[in-house]
């Protein structure tokens, strides 16, 4: 079987902000590149404050999951760029809404971002199985 490698995007995937995939699909895996609180349309920060930040850092993971064949329930691995340690109980709670069951294994680090960012969260998904096209209702 010859190996397969697909760079994800999609309706709501945020535009990558350099020279990268937002993902890429690698068989039944998903790597998503660090996902910033930007807007997807514009690549700008969306608000000054950490939570209007890392609210839409999650909008954007669920959508660069959702376009990639996973969903926030088969995130296996997250790493989590924070600007701020005084962040981090913010951080917690929201990451705690995300990941409401059975959350991922973390790596969190202090570090500085550009453009004005507070947040960027990339990770490692399991993909779900793609239907057959019998199953999906197009096959004989």
């Amino acid at each position: 079987m010859a190996a397969t490698r697909e760079v994800v995007t999609g309706l709501g995937v945020p535009t990558a902000i350099g020279p990268y995939s937002p993902a890429v699909r690698a068989g039944d895996l998903l790597f998503v590149s660090g996902q910033p609180g930007v807007d997807p349309e514009t690549a700008q920060p969306v608000g000054s404050s950490f939570g209007e930040q890392a609210r839409q850092t999650f909008l954007n993971l669920d959508a660069v999951l959702r376009a990639g064949g996973s969903r926030p329930e088969l995130v296996v691995n997250t790493t989590v760029l924070v600007a701020a340690a005084s962040d981090f109980a913010e951080l917690n709670e929201l990451y705690g809404e995300f990941f409401a069951t059975d959350p991922p294994a973390r790596m969190t680090m202090q570090v500085p971002l550009p453009r004005g960012l507070l947040l960027s969260i990339g990770c490692v998904a399991l993909v779900e199985s793609r239907p057959s096209l019998f199953e999906a209702g197009l096959g004989g």
